[in-house]
């Protein structure tokens, strides 16, 4: 267990030594917000950049590539060829994928992509939910993320880590007021002042501490008492595992975003383009100079007002006008600024619904945009892989530590008993051994599905791998069963279709009456339909009814193919004669 002092110690340590990253961070994200100053007088204060923010573009554009598909997770059994042991991984499988979906990780695969590419890293911390009772991912800032140092640049999971954010005075009275009131130095305190809390994460222990206003020599004695920092929770970790986990762009020895060389050539190009709007504007209002004649002294009697057709008076001088020329060689200077920007970050025309000029086919225009956006997007997914492995490993550690003998149930679209499945933690996470994957990493949904398509057609790929694939398909075993089912349906009812047109088959009128009726009006299942039409056949020709009678009679069916009753022996009118009971009795 670490005390106040050394958390507060470690994290400024590590905020200095992240310093100039952070300060890289914080430029990149005030270009993405669109809150930049561009450092003219003679612009209005409210003034901002009129040029496309081409950062902006490639970052919503390559974040969304990267998410646009979702990993899947395979768990092997621990013993192949075994049945028991394919459902327990088949189970896994289904509970880890439960957890994603509660915790929404589609969504925060969006905004984890930006910081990834933006910042040069993605932070995310686990926690148990006692309300739900499954581990939540909460993504952090990486500009208020310190993780402690690792040997491999390629281990996102750090020995511990300190996450820092603000809360308000008000919400630190409300919830510990007992331990900051009287002990912490509050300063000049009012209800929306801010204060820095620090959660520090390691294997052993959660600290939250919280640290109090600056030491000011203008504060008066009471507002300079106090701690300078309080910890206010101290909560045991049992999973015996970091709970944070740092996903770190690959680069060569320093975080470094993909967009980070363009930030210059976006100031030069915003500050040119800001140059050329004043030159136009003092083209169109130039300046005038009242230029004296030899021995004369120069007055102006009276202004000229174009607007009303007043003229203008001016004895002993000429006004003369300064002509400018705005537009020398500037277009050509910002169009090669733009050009640069677009290949310093990636981002080619195509991102803003354009095409380049020498692009004259789709098959080149789909090369160039592969080669420059394709192996950006297959290097941040294989970085999410590494990091959601972690993730998942930590997951399941929470589940044993916390839930392990509690029966915990999820669910499963379209299965039935409304798809719900029941597991125990320590039963099934045998083992957290398994593998986090992109069914084909560097490729958006929609060329995804365009190459699954491909390789069924010329047979190098079964429709189980393709449909574990296709991440519009979320359960492959359900959708393998709907395709049987549906399948088998649909050769019933080419079956029925086929004997019902042969006025020998055995759906005579009268049946396929039936039938129809219990499918359309009273919207009983095919396969159930059929099997009480056929037993209400069976029970009809089983029956015997007098001759003569109605039932007896073939109706609109062909006579002797099952539509009618059998025929009964004669019915006799009376008792039967008496000779005829003497020959059955042999007199």
């Amino acid at each position: 267990m670490l005390s106040t002092e050394e958390i507060v110690d470690l994290y400024n340590q590590r905020r200095n030594a992240l310093g100039p990253v952070h300060d890289q961070m914080r430029k990149v994200r005030e270009l993405a917000n669109g809150d930049i100053i561009l450092p003219l007088n003679e612009l209005d204060q409210n003034a901002k950049s009129s040029v496309a923010n081409l950062l902006n573009i490639g970052l919503d554009q390559m974040s969304m590539r990267v998410a646009s598909t979702m990993p899947s997770p395979y768990f092997p059994p621990i013993r192949e060829g075994v049945e028991l042991q394919k459902k327990n991984a088949r189970l896994r499988k289904q509970a880890m994928l439960a957890m994603w979906d509660h915790n929404r990780m589609s969504m925060k695969l969006r905004r984890r992509a930006r910081h990834l590419l933006g910042y040069s890293q993605s932070a995310v911390m686990l926690k148990p939910d006692f309300k739900t009772l499954m581990p939540t991912w909460h993504v952090r800032n990486p500009l208020d993320t310190y993780a402690a140092p690792v040997d491999d640049p390629d281990n996102p999971l750090p020995e511990n880590c300190i996450f820092s954010y603000r809360v308000s005075a008000s919400y630190l009275v409300k919830n510990y007021g007992d331990l900051v009131v009287g002990k912490l130095r509050m300063g000049r305190v009012q209800a929306d002042t801010m204060f820095t809390m620090l959660e520090y994460v390691d294997h052993n222990c959660i600290h939250l501490v919280v640290q109090g206003a600056e030491d000011n020599a203008s504060l008066t004695p009471m507002e300079r008492a106090g701690l300078p920092a309080v910890m206010l929770e101290y909560i045991p970790n049992r999973t015996g595992v970091p709970l944070a986990v740092v996903a770190n762009r690959i680069t060569l020895d320093r975080p470094h975003g993909q967009f980070d060389g363009v930030l210059g050539m976006y100031y030069t190009r915003a500050r040119l383009q800001a140059l050329t709007e004043i030159a136009i504007e003092r083209g169109i209002f130039p300046a005038e100079y009242l230029v004296a004649r030899p021995g004369e002294n120069p007055e102006i009697i009276s202004i000229a007002n174009p607007k009303t057709g007043e003229i203008g008076i001016v004895k002993g001088g000429d006004l003369t006008q300064q002509q400018l020329n705005p537009g020398y060689k500037t277009e050509m200077l910002l169009d090669r600024l733009e050009r640069q920007e677009r290949l310093e970050g990636a981002i080619p025309a195509e991102f803003g619904g354009e095409s380049a000029t020498n692009i004259r086919t789709g098959r080149r225009g789909e090369s160039v945009l592969s080669a420059t956006v394709d192996y950006r997007v297959q290097e941040a997914q294989a970085t999410f892989e590494q990091s959601m492995l972690a993730e998942d490993k930590i997951a399941i550690a929470i589940e044993k530590s916390y839930w392990g003998s509690t029966s915990k149930s999820f669910y499963i679209p379209g299965r039935v008993n409304n798809g719900e499945a029941s597991y125990v933690p320590n039963k099934i996470w045998q083992t957290d051994f398994h593998y986090v994957a992109y069914s084909a990493a560097g490729s958006d949904v929609n060329s995804l599905v365009i190459g699954l398509g491909q390789r069924l057609g010329t047979g190098l790929m079964s429709k189980e791998s393709a449909r574990e694939a296709d991440p519009l398909i979320g359960d492959p075993d359900l959708e393998h069963d709907r395709i049987i089912a549906e399948g088998v349906e649909s050769a019933l009812l080419s079956s029925i279709q086929q004997q019902a047109a042969n006025p020998q088959g055995p759906y005579q009128p009268e049946d396929l009456a039936y039938l129809t009726k219990l499918v359309v009006e009273k919207d009983v299942p095919l396969f159930e339909a059929v099997s009480r039409t056929d037993q209400r056949a069976r029970d009809r020709q089983a029956a015997m009814a007098p001759q003569g009678a109605p039932e007896t009679m073939p109706g609109l069916a062909m006579p002797g193919m099952g539509a009618e009753m059998q025929a009964g022996p004669p019915e006799q009118a009376g008792p039967p004669p008496i000779q005829n009971l003497l020959a059955q009795l042999g007199g």
